[in-house]
C-alpha cells in the first residue's frame, strides 16, 4: 500500500515473457540436453504434443520464427522440465539454470571424492599398521594391492583425471592454500 491516495502500488517487475524468449529457449534448453531438432520432436510426441523435426526448425531457426501455441508451450516445459513461466522468461536464465546444476554436480561428485578419500586413507592406515606388525609380510600385501589395483584399472579402465582436476579452479587453489595455513588467534579474522 501507498501513503498517497490515488497512486499505484509499486510492486516487484514481473519477468518479461515473449514468443521470442520460447523459441530462443527451445533452442538453449534444446542443445543444453544434446538432443537433435529430430530428437525434440520424438520427446514432444511422446509427451502428447505431436510436432516433428521441421517445427522445432522453424521455431528456433524459421524466418520468420515459426509461433508457439499454448499447448506447445506447455509440451515444451514439460519435456525440458521446467515450469511454463521459467520456459517463458529470459533466456539468460537458462544458463544461470544450467551453471546450478553443473556447479551442483560437481559439488556432489567433489563430496564422493573426498569421501572415497578418506575412505582409502583409513584403508591405508590398517594396511601401514598390519606391515609394522608383521614386517615379514609388507612386501607381499605391497604386492597383492598393487596386482588388485591393476586389475581393477584393467577391467574398468584407468582413471585418466587426477583429483588435482579441481586445482584448475581458482577458487579451489585458494581454499586448499587456506586450509593449510595454520588456524590460530593470530591467523583468524
Amino acid at each position: 500500500m501507498t501513503d498517497q491516495p490515488g497512486q499505484p502500488e509499486s510492486s516487484p517487475a514481473a519477468p518479461v515473457l515473449s514468443e521470442e524468449h520460447a523459441a530462443e529457449r527451445v533452442r538453449l534448453e534444446r542443445e543444453y540436453l544434446g538432443w537433435s531438432t529430430g530428437e525434440l520432436a520424438k520427446r514432444m510426441t511422446a509427451a502428447g504434443y505431436p510436432m516433428n523435426q521441421s517445427s522445432v526448425w522453424r521455431i528456433e531457426s524459421g524466418e520468420p520464427r515459426r509461433r508457439i501455441n499454448l499447448d506447445e508451450a506447455i509440451g515444451f516445459a514439460k519435456v525440458f522440465g521446467l515450469t511454463l513461466e521459467e520456459f517463458l522468461g529470459p533466456p539468460e536464465s537458462s544458463s544461470k539454470r544450467h551453471m546450478a546444476d553443473m556447479t551442483n554436480a560437481v559439488a556432489a561428485m567433489y563430496r564422493r571424492l573426498l569421501d572415497l578419500m578418506k575412505n582409502t586413507d583409513a584403508a591405508f592406515q590398517i594396511v601401514d599398521q598390519y606391515s609394522q606388525t608383521f614386517p615379514q609380510h609388507a612386501k607381499e600385501l605391497e604386492d597383492r594391492i598393487a596386482r588388485a589395483i591393476t586389475e581393477e584399472n584393467r577391467r574398468r579402465g584407468p582413471v585418466r583425471a587426477s583429483p588435482l582436476i579441481f586445482l584448475r579452479f581458482p577458487t579451489f587453489r585458494h581454499a586448499e592454500q587456506q586450509a593449510d595455513q595454520p588456524q590460530g588467534p593470530a591467523s583468524q579474522g
